[in-house]
């Protein structure tokens, strides 16, 4: 009988005397997959022990991949793919297909797609994109990919039921019934489309993406599936549609619900010629053609990220030169609702519940690192803050309390290795590594984790031996060496990235222009005698009821002394 490591234990009433699970510790064990040259290995994960190994062992294998519950992982090895079953930690399936670079599972683990070289290492003559049937192995549907980008893998899409396949050909997108694959696709008619996803959901859509021709603007269409009934080439009337001008590419972000998609345009040339990498552009459209708009930006720049709760109630965009801002825009009526806060931020993750968010700043940023809780009433409180430097990649934990950051090669080569934090941003565990290329946490199905609240006293505050002048015991702390002001932000490069203190808290959106309550009570700088300060765009009413004073008495003098000089 094999054990297996992420069953729940069995929970029993606590003896006198005896220390409980406190509501801060994880109360399931998890899972966290490393991969290094040749070999990806698995460990658990527990309140008691941060890693103990796992019952799988060693694999030997150039690519790893979870289904979306965990429970299946395929390991790409070089002649074929091997199907783990991680609840027994046997072997379920081996696929051969030599030469395979890319994997998938759909949503409900059906099916597993694969994608082989072109040449004679690989596919050879046959048909190198694959469907297989994960239950039985076999093959139920193959074509010919010439050209592959990771960008746009997979490129045979399955609905979250795996009822529904459909794939983005020339000028047509070919929908597919499951359950029978050698029945003729129904082709979905739609001239020079360069792109196509798949909503999630209980109702699947298809956003579709035609490129700017010929002075012809491009256009994003949201496309209903066809009739069921349906054969041959057909035409449907898209639910939802928008024009786009200066858009080569874009990005869909399908809502998890799939009652909205986000759509992240780009263009190679910035008009404004403020940008070398060109611009970028967010705009917003429901799939049921209610509201379409461009996302309200109030700050010029690109576009970082943008990401959706898995509540499907908001999202969070982060946007602008440096400092970034970070906003949480409502998905009913697409209007901004919170700020975040600005700073050297450029990714931004959920929990798998929506209840805690992390803003931070990776890739060419310092790895700055923001924790925050929402509230019930729709605030959002920061709860810590810390920095991961040189990290490459954040990921949530299944129990949405634990966050897991690494640095991976070919990224970059030098300290490599992950470290799993708490979601207030306290370091849990660090383990380095010469050299990893991937390190993820295990997924679990639904409803094996409950959404937890905050724990009491978990929000980290800057203590006394934090603050500046002290080291803890109570005696001045001895002052530090000069640094010069361009380097005070821990590099050169980084110093334009620090925000103001009054735009770099969280709180309610205010729209630009606005001055915020504790600056607009700050007490202005006292100039040299005589001087006088120019009242700021943005009066209050207090002053400008006093400057409406002021005309009005103005223009009464002046019209007493035209009277006097009449007479």
């Amino acid at each position: 009988i094999v054990r297996n490591p992420f069953r729940a234990p069995l929970i029993r009433a606590p003896r006198r005397g005896r220390a409980t699970m406190t509501s801060n510790e994880a109360s399931v064990p998890m899972g966290i997959l490393e991969r290094t040259p040749g070999v990806a290995r698995m460990h658990v994960h527990t309140s008691e022990k941060m890693l103990s190994d796992h019952e799988l062992g060693d694999v030997k294998t150039s690519s790893t991949l979870f289904s979306a519950d965990g429970r299946l992982l395929a390991c790409v090895g070089a002649e074929n793919v091997t199907i783990y079953d991680t609840r027994s930690n046997a072997v379920l399936r081996t696929i051969a297909c030599p030469g395979t670079i890319a994997t998938h599972f759909s949503p409900g683990a059906t099916f597993l797609s694969t994608y082989q070289k072109a040449n004679a290492s690989g596919a050879g003559d046959e048909k190198n994109l694959s469907v297989w049937r994960v239950a039985t192995g076999e093959k139920v549907y193959a074509c010919f990919q010439k050209s592959f980008q990771s960008a746009f893998w997979p490129y045979l899409q399955f609905s979250d039921d795996d009822a529904v396949a459909c794939r983005a050909v020339t000028n047509e997108v070919h929908f597919f019934r499951t359950d029978d694959f050698e029945t003729r696709a129904t082709r979905l008619r739609v001239p020079q489309i360069a792109l196509g996803k798949l909503s999630p959901g209980p109702n699947p859509a298809v956003a579709t993406f035609v490129p700017e021709k010929k002075g012809i603007p491009g256009s994003v269409s949201v496309f209903p599936p066809p009739p069921a009934d349906s054969q041959g080439v057909v035409e449907v009337t898209p639910s939802a549609r928008k024009a786009f001008f200066r858009v080569n590419e874009v990005d869909f972000q399908w809502a998890p619900d799939g009652s909205a998609v986000l759509v992240l345009g780009s263009c190679d040339v910035d008009v404004t010629n403020q940008s070398y990498y060109g611009e970028t552009s967010l705009s917003f459209m429901r799939a049921d053609g209610a509201l379409d708009c461009k996302v309200p930006l109030d700050k010029e720049g690109p576009v970082h990220e943008a990401a959706w709760s898995p509540t499907s109630k908001e999202f969070v965009v982060v946007y602008g030169f440096m400092p970034a801002k970070a906003t949480v825009f409502d998905a009913a009526k697409c209007e901004p609702k919170y700020q975040l806060g600005a700073g050297p931020h450029n990714t931004v993750r959920w929990n798998p519940f929506g209840r805690f968010v992390l803003l931070a700043g990776f890739g060419n940023l310092p790895g700055d690192m923001k924790f925050f809780d929402r509230k019930a009433d729709g605030k959002y409180k920061l709860v810590g803050a810390t920095r991961a430097a040189c990290s490459v990649t954040a990921e949530w934990s299944p129990d949405g309390r634990r966050l897991l950051t690494a640095t991976v090669a070919p990224r970059l080569n030098v300290d490599n290795g992950f470290k799993i934090w708490r979601y207030n941003g306290e370091l849990l565990h660090h383990e380095p590594r010469e050299k990893l290329y991937e390190a993820s946490w295990v997924p679990a199905p639904a409803g094996v984790h409950a959404d937890r609240p905050i724990s009491p006293g978990s929000v980290r505050k800057e203590t006394d031996a934090d603050a500046p002048g002290a080291n803890g015991n109570g005696a001045p702390k001895k002052a530090a060496p000069y640094r010069p002001p361009h380097a005070t932000s821990g590099s050169g490069n980084f110093s334009l990235a620090k925000a103001a203190p009054e735009d770099a808290g969280p709180g309610k959106y205010r729209p630009p222009g606005v001055v915020s309550v504790a600056s607009a009570g700050a007490k202005q700088p006292s100039g040299p005698p005589g001087a006088s300060f120019v009242e700021p765009a943005g009066q209050s009413k207090s002053a400008a009821k006093n400057a409406k004073k002021r005309a009005a008495a103005k223009a009464k003098k002046e019209a007493e002394a035209a009277a006097a000089a009449q007479k």
